[in-house]
C-alpha cells in the first residue's frame, strides 16, 4: 500500500511530462503540416497557446519531481502574454520574423524562470544536472540562436517553417528535454525501489538492515556534545496473540504499533522494526530522563491501542529497554546495553520501562518538541562543527 501511495506523485509527474510532450509535439506537427500556418489568427493563437501550456506542464512536472515550488504566477502570466502577443502581432502584419523573435523570447523567459527556481538541483544529482543542461540548450535556442538566424536573413519568412533549421532545432529540443525527463523518471523509480527495500512492508518503518546502517552512521558522525539514547521495544507475549487469534490479527498489532511509533516520535528520531515483535528507536538529543518519559508515554499508548478486527477486550502491552550513549560510544556498544535493560523489564514482570545505568560522559539534551534535525548535523545531513 505504501509503495502505491509513493508511486502516485511519481505517476502524476510523469503524466505532466507526457501531456507537455504531447502538446508541444502536436503543436510542431500541426505547424509542419498545416497548409497555411502563418496566415491565420486562430492558428497563431492556438499554436502558441499549446507551446505555452506545454512549457508550463513541463516546468510543473520537473518542480514536483525535485520537491520545488512551481512559480505558477510567473509562468502563467508569461504564457498568457505570449498568446496575446502572438495574436496582436498576427493582426498587425509586421512580419513573421518579429513574431518568431518575440514569442521565442517570452518562451525563453518561461524557461529562465523555471531554471532559476530549480538552480539548486544542479549539484544535487546527475539527473538535476541533465535537466538544467537540457533547459539551458532550449534557452539558448529561444533567446540567442533563433534571433540570430532570423535577423541574419539566412531564412526567409515564407520558408521559415519548412526550413531545416526549424525542424532540426525542434527535434533537438524534444530529444534533449525528453532524455532529461526519462532520466528523472528512472531516478524516481529507482528511489521507490530503494525505499521498498529499506522499509518494513507491514509498518513502513525502516527494515532492520536499513535501520542499523542509519543508526551506525549517526553514532559515528554525531557530536558527543549532545545526548542520545537507544530504546528497544518488545511486545509482550506476542506469540500467544498469533496462536490465539491468528497471524492476521498479529499483523494488525504490528502495523498499529508501527503507526504509533511513527506518530509519537520526531522527524529526527530513527525508528525501525528489528524483526518479529521487536522495534528499536534512536533518539538524538534525548537523555535518559527524556527517554524514560517517552518510553512511559509509548507504553501507555500501546496498552490503549484500538485494534480493528481484534476480539473485544484484547490488550497489547510492551516492555522497554533504554540505554544512553556516552560521548564516544557507537551503536554496537549501546545496543547490547539497551537489550540487557529490555531483558530486565521482561524479568521484572513485563509492561514496563527499564533504563540501564547512565554513562559518566554524556552530552546535553535538546528539548524534544523543538528538535527538527539531528543534533550535530545540518538539514542536508552533513555534520556540523562542534
Amino acid at each position: 500500500m505504501q509503495s502505491a501511495l509513493r508511486c502516485r506523485p511519481s505517476r502524476l509527474r510523469c503524466a505532466r511530462y507526457s501531456y507537455a510532450s504531447g502538446i508541444i509535439t502536436a503543436k510542431i506537427a500541426l505547424r509542419w503540416y498545416s497548409p497555411s500556418p502563418s496566415e491565420s489568427l486562430a492558428n497563431a493563437v492556438f499554436h502558441n497557446a499549446c507551446y505555452a501550456a506545454g512549457l508550463y506542464l513541463l516546468s510543473d512536472g520537473i518542480h514536483r519531481a525535485f520537491g520545488k515550488e512551481t512559480p505558477r504566477l510567473a509562468l502563467i502570466s508569461l504564457g498568457i502574454v505570449s498568446v496575446i502577443a502572438a495574436g496582436f502581432i498576427q493582426l498587425s502584419f509586421v512580419g513573421l520574423s518579429v513574431r518568431i523573435i518575440t514569442i521565442n523570447f517570452i518562451h525563453g523567459l518561461m524557461l529562465i524562470v523555471s531554471a532559476w527556481t530549480l538552480r539548486e538541483i544542479w549539484s544535487r544529482s546527475w539527473t538535476g544536472t541533465a535537466v538544467l543542461a537540457a533547459m539551458a540548450l532550449c534557452i539558448i535556442n529561444f533567446i540567442v540562436v533563433s534571433p540570430i538566424t532570423v535577423l541574419g536573413n539566412t531564412i526567409r519568412d515564407e520558408t521559415f517553417f519548412q526550413s531545416a533549421y526549424w525542424q532540426i532545432i525542434n527535434l533537438i529540443s524534444i530529444f534533449a528535454m525528453g532524455g532529461a525527463l526519462v532520466s528523472v523518471c528512472v531516478m524516481q523509480r529507482l528511489e521507490a525501489l530503494r525505499d521498498d527495500a529499506e522499509s518494513d512492508f507491514l509498518t513502513g518503518l525502516k527494515s532492520r538492515r536499513a535501520f542499523e546502517q542509519a543508526a551506525r552512521h549517526y553514532c559515528e558522525a554525531r557530536s558527543g556534545d549532545y545526548a542520545a539514547c537507544v530504546m528497544i521495544i518488545d511486545l509482550d507475549h506476542f506469540k500467544n496473540v498469533n496462536d490465539a487469534y491468528g497471524h492476521a490479527v498479529g499483523d494488525t498489532v504490528i502495523r498499529e504499533v508501527g503507526k504509533l511509533l511513527s506518530a509519537k516520535t520526531r522527524m529526527s528520531d530513527m525508528a525501525g522494526r528489528m524483526g518479529g515483535e521487536e522495534f528499536c528507536l534512536v533518539l538524538p538529543g534525548t537523555n535518559m530522563d527524556g527517554a524514560r518519559v517517552l518510553g512511559e508515554r509509548l507504553r501507555l499508548a500501546i496498552s490503549q491501542l484500538t485494534l480493528e478486527g481484534a476480539p473485544d477486550g484484547m490488550k497489547v502491552t510492551a516492555s522497554f529497554g533504554v540505554a544512553e550513549l556516552g560521548r564516544h560510544m557507537l551503536f554496537e556498544d549501546v545496543y547490547p546495553i539497551a537489550d540487557a535493560a529490555l531483558y530486565s523489564a521482561k524479568s521484572l514482570g513485563r509492561n514496563r520501562v527499564e533504563c540501564a545505568e547512565r554513562p559518566a560522559d554524556t552530552g546535553k539534551p535538546v528539548r524534544r518538541k523543538k528538535l527538527e534535525t539531528v543534533p550535530g548535523m545540518d538539514a542536508s545531513g552533513e555534520r556540523l562543527a562542534s
